[in-house]
């Protein structure tokens, strides 16, 4: 049966979300955008359903999800009205820039027994979860150590990004809330609650922002496990290497390919490339259909392993530990 699906937004992530949910053919799409001349653009640029200037102006008890892409500030206030309507949605990440207001809407979305998932899109891929399948399964014993490396040229890739949220850290850019997020993220779904955590950050060379743009971030969760993050916004080399470490073996993500070792030969024993002949950009559009295809199931009933807001606020609550560690010169205890 097909949806009725409501994207609150039309920037870029929205038009992915979008894409997304054209491609999955299950849905009816409506957008919600103030801004006419984008509102106009997306309607000429995809078959909508209807397009709305304000959320208020949009009949919320005829849609089955609301996919909120607006920018992060704004996130708990567009939650809590699609919780008070009871409507399932899925927020973009990070799931808020303050903390204030977070526990309340959470707590909201429990009472109303709705669905609510957050957009960490990497999740779908299957690189991804076959990494997580073996490391949850033993393959490499018991994971104590991970390495993670994402760093690239940002502006090749939004080229606008001194006009959008990236710019202002109040909206919830820079390199800790808007990318390494994605990372803390995967860590949190691998190896649980995170304890305490250390970091340094800067704005190294990215100019017309008051963001960040490099972080070195050291994690410990309470499962034992310790990370160390090194990410970049500047580098001409697009790298995504993500190492985990256990008692007999290594698990090594590089991009799309999944690299398994076991012994000191210096060669991967296994080796299995996910996504082999995609460029990366059309693999990263292919996830945001993967992820429409989870929600929509999880509207079904079936099992949804999309983040969940309480993994979206552990989430948050690293971003602000890694930038009060810097700033107080000091390891932050993450509260429970």
């Amino acid at each position: 049966m097909r949806k009725y699906v409501l994207i609150i937004g039309a920037g870029g992530i929205a038009r992915r979300h979008l894409e997304g949910y054209r491609q999955t053919g299950r849905a009816d799409l409506s957008i919600v955008e103030p801004d006419a001349e984008k509102r106009a653009a997306v309607a000429t640029d995809f078959s909508l359903a209807a397009a709305y200037p304000s959320l208020d102006a949009a009949p919320l008890d005829q849609f089955d999800l609301a996919v909120i892409c607006a920018p992060a500030h704004v996130h708990v206030q567009l939650m809590r009205v699609c919780a008070e309507a009871g409507l399932p949605f899925l927020v973009e990440k990070p799931l808020s820039v303050e903390r204030e207001g977070v526990d309340s809407v959470l707590e909201l979305v429990a009472q109303k027994g709705i669905l609510a998932r957050v957009g960490y899109v990497r999740r779908v891929g299957k690189e991804v979860q076959a990494l997580r399948q073996q490391v949850l399964g033993g393959k490499i014993g018991d994971l104590k150590l991970v390495y993670m490396n994402s760093s690239q040229e940002f502006p090749k890739y939004r080229p606008d990004y001194r006009q959008t949220y990236y710019a202002r850290p109040e909206m919830g850019g820079g390199a800790i809330l808007d990318a390494a997020s994605h990372l803390f993220d995967l860590l949190i779904w691998i190896a649980g609650a995170p304890d305490q955590v250390m970091c340094m950050y800067d704005r190294l060379v990215l100019q017309g922002t008051d963001t960040e743009d490099t972080c070195l971030i050291s994690i410990r969760f309470q499962s034992g496990v310790m990370a160390n993050i090194v990410l970049n916004q500047f580098q001409k080399p697009n790298v995504a290497t993500f190492e985990f470490i256990g008692t007999n073996g290594n698990l090594q993500l590089e991009q799309s390919r999944l690299n398994f070792a076991d012994d000191d030969s210096g060669n991967w024993r296994e080796t299995h490339d996910f996504m082999a002949g995609m460029v990366p950009t059309e693999a990263h559009q292919a996830r945001f259909g993967l992820q429409a295809h989870a929600m929509l199931d999880a509207l079904e009933g079936k099992r949804c392993e999309l983040a969940t807001l309480a993994e979206a606020r552990q989430n948050l609550m690293i971003a602000h530990a890694a930038k009060q560690s810097w700033q107080e010169k000091r390891i932050i205890t993450v509260a429970p």
